[in-house]
């Protein structure tokens, strides 16, 4: 169903802004008079650019709402600021035992419904966990399921099964860094240390429709900006790469998280109060930078 644009003729004034910024191109100007250009598979993605440019309120997308346009700040964060925060965020493996105020969360969330979008529109999903009983369920499915896995990829029949279904690019990644992972990390469980975890008292999810445009992308660009929001809140943060592979091949846990089955989760952050403060920040690089000249 194509989305409805609605154009006051009483007080536009024909300026031109909303087309020019009309990331569809579906806005086009006429003789000082704009145009809503119909196309049979093509329609507006509800970005919003054109309202938020409008001088007069002119254009009404439907599903959007002029209220919910807050007006722009005109002072900039400065880079200085910027580079100073950013270099000073680290990813944390300890956290203090302290629930996190749900307000504190609402604000993270905010902040990454905020990031770069691949494609509209937005298709990013988010489940949080802040309870303790669903916090020790997910480790304990976690635990469980890596373990299952190690002991299925010791029959070389699931093993060329999985190449084949995994491609070879993910079987290699799965054998050469996840399972060596999950080994290590399933030993430490069974000496009572969580390192899947790291008993973070919170953990958001970030996922999707599996045939979503670039859901994968949208849901990392979200958990990114998540991450420097947490920051700025005084959170620390860090990224699981071992609770998405394993709760998108088990449809049980992945229910028990209320993930619809036609969903993956393709981001998965820690978060909580650290329990150690950092005194010096990393220096961190690029493996190259170079400018295309020409000759």
């Amino acid at each position: 169903m194509k989305t409805r644009i609605n154009i006051n003729p009483e007080t536009c004034i024909g300026c031109g802004l909303c087309a020019s910024v009309c990331s569809k191109k579906i806005l086009k100007m006429n003789h000082k008079r704009v145009e809503v250009v119909e196309y049979a598979d093509w329609s507006c993605c509800q970005c919003g650019l054109c309202m938020s440019i409008c001088p007069t309120r002119s254009i009404l997308i439907e599903g959007l709402n002029y209220n919910d346009f807050v007006t722009l700040p005109e002072n900039e964060v400065s880079f200085t600021n910027l580079e100073k925060m950013l270099s000073s965020r680290r990813s944390i493996r300890s956290f203090r035992d302290r629930g996190i105020e749900r307000e504190v969360l609402n604000k993270v969330i905010i902040a990454s419904a905020m990031s770069p979008i691949g494609a509209l529109p937005i298709n990013v999903q988010v489940m949080i966990l802040d309870e303790k009983k669903h916090l020790d369920e997910l480790y304990r499915d976690t635990v469980r399921c890596w373990n299952k896995m190690m002991q299925s990829m010791k029959n070389p029949i699931y093993r060329i099964i999985s190449r084949r279904i995994a491609g070879a690019n993910q079987y290699h990644a799965l054998t050469h860094h996840a399972l060596p992972s999950a080994r290590i990390c399933c030993e430490n469980a069974n000496n009572g240390k969580n390192v899947f975890t790291f008993n973070a008292p919170a953990v958001m999810i970030f996922h999707g429709s599996k045939l979503s445009v670039c859901v994968v992308e949208n849901c990392w660009l979200a958990a990114s900006y998540a991450t420097i929001a947490a920051h700025s809140l005084g959170l620390g943060s860090i990224f699981s790469g071992m609770i998405p592979p394993i709760v998108n091949m088990n449809k049980e846990v992945k229910r028990k998280l209320g993930i619809p089955d036609e969903n993956n989760i393709y981001s998965c952050l820690l978060l909580g109060y650290p329990a150690v403060e950092f005194k010096r920040k990393i220096p961190r690089k690029h493996k190259e930078v170079m400018y295309l000249n020409k000759f």
